[in-house]
């Protein structure tokens, strides 16, 4: 699910071409993918290249030592900035400037992705942090003159710079749509040297605070306990393979692993509570600086979207409930057991049907479903997903971090880091990944530099569509009564994850910053109970808590992201009425294909709504949970006919 790489910052350009030897698939050397495997045993074509930012680390470290000069070179244009020719140049600048950042960030990012004990590469990292604060810092006064100009002013600057407009315009206005939340200049530095992220200029992931990165250290020195496979063997429980043995078709085996994973949590609750509630607390603080009710407020008006689109989403799921209880019985009875747990939520309900999946056949069969996206967008998608491009780190290894994600920057083709284990759910986080990959190299090469940003809220967007036309594709072509069923489960469990559980994190995030803005100590004691009751609410009556799941919480990187995770289930609706819209012609293909390269030169609802989808309105949420609820009702008719026609022993 995770999709996100927090600390790069992504400006926008023109994709660089590299050439590289294409190998046929019978070509690339075979791999069994292993979790604990070391990386350098992995073959190299499986590993992305970052020689396509880099060519070395030396290559890095000369370009890190170079950027310190290059920043304080804006010092130049400081008191200057309300001649028009004078702003474009400093912008100019600017942009250029955290376009190289960007490049510095990314290395590193990446280096740490793939290996996270790495302590030469988490020093590039923080280097790079460092560069990345003295570039903020010493564009402040960027922002403040901007802000101090009336409308005049602007209009008169604009009127001397004719290209000021085209080049910089959409970023001009963002930044004057929100003057009213500026303060005094020595109020604006100490916000800065705080890790103010509320005004983090042109970059698609934010900046994250220090509360968050000493989260994702403690996680890091965790000493998480062994588990015993299906065959009694004793092996290393990670965050990496966690989901894989949480979806085991040996319920002792998924069972132990849940287990394990939560009651070692419960060990480190307390400060794993005082690590989140510091993050909320640090986000309510900024936004109550910039004159903000909430951090809610604050962190949506940062990307122009209404907090009713929030509200909306919790507000309509809570109303369409009763279909996810019916799936949770369903599953108990499919199952056989008395009550649901966690640990039988990630296993298909079906057994025996579970099939392994490896990377040519899941290629192939993506580049199959995505085909309605049309010609042009399927012969990126082609080069993509070739190992010898160098866009992917297809399989785990021991130091990688768990999940997957896309990232870039500018004049570089996209980056996937996968865990690529042959399970079916694989090949769906593949095409998940790659939608994200897809919309990058579509706005980068589309739209000007400074608009290639396209905000969280629609990041989640071209991802999900991905997820649901494979859904179509794959249901399109079951054979039988038995695969059909198989598909129809996996749909129910996109749906669940997506949008119930998201919107279940949605809550339960926007519950951790009321907590906070009313002055509630949030403890251990209080995040348990607040997390269990949603759990409870979302799943009904046919499902159990054990005596650790309520510390699931403690796990979920997504609440230091800042209301970011609501858009998948904003994103996952969208996803599914366009993957519908798409099979119409060309012209609903081609909006959609619009909204992937618009960046952001509107704002972003509307930018949405240009292909279709209107998300301030129940509407897009409801036809989702619409689609889960007829799912439920085939799937019940289907199963009985399924068991009936089992084989008796």
């Amino acid at each position: 699910m995770s999709s996100r790489l927090p600390l790069v910052l992504a400006l926008t350009g023109l994709c660089l071409e590299v050439s590289m030897p294409v190998a046929r698939a019978e070509e690339l050397p075979a791999w069994a993918p292993d979790a604990n495997a070391a990386r350098a045993d992995i073959p190299v074509v499986y590993q992305w290249s970052l020689t396509r930012l880099f060519p070395s680390d030396a290559a890095w470290a000369e370009a890190a030592q170079a950027l310190p000069g290059a920043i304080h070179e804006l010092d130049a244009f400081r008191g200057r900035l309300a001649d028009g020719p004078t702003l474009l140049a400093c912008l100019d600048r600017y942009v250029e400037l955290h376009s190289r950042v960007n490049k510095l960030t990314l290395y590193a990012n990446l280096q740490v992705s793939v290996g996270r004990t790495d302590e030469a590469a988490q020093a590039r990292n923080q280097q790079a942090l460092a560069v990345l604060d003295e570039l903020q810092a010493a564009a402040g006064f960027i922002r403040a003159e901007v802000l101090g100009l009336d409308d005049k002013q602007m209009a008169k600057a604009y009127k001397k710079a004719p290209t000021l407009q085209e080049k910089h315009g959409h970023y001009l206005d963002g930044l004057r749509r929100r003057q009213h939340t500026m303060l005094s200049p020595d109020a604006e530095r100490v916000l800065s040297l705080a890790g103010d992220n509320l005004f983090a200029e042109i970059d698609l992931n934010e900046i994250p605070a220090p509360v968050e990165v000493a989260f994702s250290s403690l996680l890091d020195d965790i000493p998480w306990p062994t588990i015993h496979d299906g065959e009694g063997k004793e092996v290393q429980l990670t965050l990496s393979n966690y989901g894989r043995y949480r979806r085991d078709p040996d319920r002792r085996v998924r069972q132990e692993a849940v287990t394990a994973m939560m009651g070692t949590l419960r060990q480190y609750q307390h400060v794993l509570a005082a690590t989140l509630a510091g993050q909320a607390q640090f986000n309510v603080f900024l936004a109550r600086s910039r004159g903000y009710d909430t951090a809610m407020q604050a962190y949506l008006d940062k990307d122009d979207i209404d907090p009713a689109v929030y509200e909306n989403l919790v507000r309509t799921v809570n109303a369409h409930l009763e279909p996810l209880h019916r799936y949770v019985t369903l599953r108990k009875q499919a199952m056989g057991v008395d009550k649901v747990h966690l640990y039988d939520l990630y296993v298909p309900i079906l057994g025996g049907v579970e099939r392994e999946v490896p990377f040519p056949q899941a290629r192939a069969t993506v580049l199959e479903a995505l085909a309605p996206l049309g010609p042009d967008y399927i012969a990126v998608l082609d080069k993509g997903l070739d190992p010898t491009q160098g866009w992917l780190d297809l399989y785990p290894s021991k130091e990688k971090q768990s999940g997957a994600f896309s990232a870039s920057t500018w004049g570089v083709e996209p980056y996937v880091m996968m865990n690529y284990q042959d399970a079916f759910d694989d090949m769906s986080t593949l095409a998940h990944e790659y939608g994200h990959a897809m919309h990058s190299h579509l706005s980068m090469t589309r739209q000007p530099y400074a608009d290639y940003r396209y905000v969280p809220f629609l990041a989640e967007v071209a991802s999900t569509a991905n997820e649901s036309l494979l859904a179509d594709h794959l249901l399109a072509q079951a054979t039988d009564e038995r695969e059909r069923a198989s598909l129809l489960n996996a749909r129910l469990d996109s749906i669940r994850g997506t949008i119930y559980r998201q919107a279940l994190f949605a809550e339960f995030e926007w519950k951790l910053h009321s907590f906070v803005e009313e002055g509630t100590p949030v403890t251990a004691s209080l995040l348990e109970q607040t997390y269990g009751d949603l759990v409870r609410k979302y799943y009904g009556p046919d499902y159990a808590m054990d005596p650790n799941d309520e510390m699931e919480w403690a796990y979920i990187p997504h609440f230091y992201w800042k209301y970011y995770v609501f858009t998948y289930a904003t994103g996952l609706s969208s996803g599914i009425a366009i993957s519908q819209s798409v099979r119409q012609g060309p012209a609903q293909r081609d909006a959609y294909l619009g909204m992937l390269a618009a960046g952001c030169t509107a704002p972003p609802v509307e930018i949405l709504k240009g292909a279709g989808v209107d998300l301030t309105t129940p509407a897009p949420v409801e036809a989702a949970l619409a689609l889960f609820d007829q799912t439920v009702t085939e799937l019940e008719a289907l199963l009985p006919k399924l068991q009936e026609a089992a084989p008796t022993e």
